[in-house]
């Protein structure tokens, strides 16, 4: 019989839930671009905060799911199905 135990897979990746505290809330910012125009960098941490802070206050204001996200993603199931 193998062992349960221990599973590779459950120690891989390890991430915050939150923000660093010293890192300022990030205003929502259109088209994932920084202030400067240019595209928002990763923290030291690999996340983009900016990007972060923008979902979660579209999701707060329900407006994060559309229906045209909802049928392009339909739409790019249908293709790896199909493909």
């Amino acid at each position: 019989m193998r062992n349960p135990g221990s599973h590779r897979w459950q120690s891989w990746r390890v991430a915050p839930a939150a923000p660093p505290a010293d890192t300022p809330p990030a205003p929502a910012l259109p088209n994932r671009l920084a202030r400067n125009g240019t595209a928002e960098q990763p923290g030291p941490d690999g996340i983009r905060w900016g990007l972060v802070a923008r979902v979660r206050a579209e999701i707060a204001a329900g407006v994060y799911d559309t229906p045209e996200k909802w049928d392009a993603a339909e739409e790019a199931l249908l293709r790896r199905v199909t493909a």
